[in-house]
């Protein structure tokens, strides 16, 4: 199963530049826990992310209002991304590596076309999961011979 059919294609993005405060309430706005940071509307290719975590933890970090910060400055800039051409298994793999819940789906050419989670993955694997099951339950069983 390729990731672009089961990712999420509608995603929340933002610039680098927008106030940290616009962010956080795009968030609460689309009941999403992350952004995607794109330089470019035109261009649409990840320069980093934003979660609910890197706000309040880049606040406290700087110290600062969150009306005086800026996305870029609590950003993850260069996020992990997954390829929409890909398995099920890499983006397993990427989560995984990276110790993510969530990754920006991208095209080959870079640009954003989805975002993928966790709560994707678990369905997308059950389904798998379920689709050998009937496979073994459709093979003839061998039994010992008897003595």
């Amino acid at each position: 199963m390729k990731i672009s059919e089961i990712c999420s294609r509608e995603v929340q993005t933002i610039g680098p530049q927008e106030p940290l405060a616009e962010a956080a309430r795009r968030m609460q706005q689309h009941h999403v826990g992350a952004l995607v940071v794109v330089d470019s509307q035109s261009s649409r290719v990840p320069s980093g992310i934003l979660t609910d975590r890197d706000i309040v933890c880049g606040q406290l970090a700087k110290k600062a209002d969150l009306h005086c910060l800026i996305v870029s400055d609590v950003m993850t800039r260069d996020p992990a991304v997954v390829r929409g051409d890909g398995e099920l298994a890499d983006a397993i793999d990427t989560l995984h590596s990276w110790g993510i819940r969530r990754a920006p789906v991208v095209d080959d050419a870079g640009r954003l076309i989805g975002m993928v989670t966790f709560d994707d993955l678990v369905p997308a694997v059950a389904a798998e999961l379920t689709a050998l099951g009937d496979l073994m339950a459709t093979q003839p069983r061998l039994e010992a011979p008897l003595p």
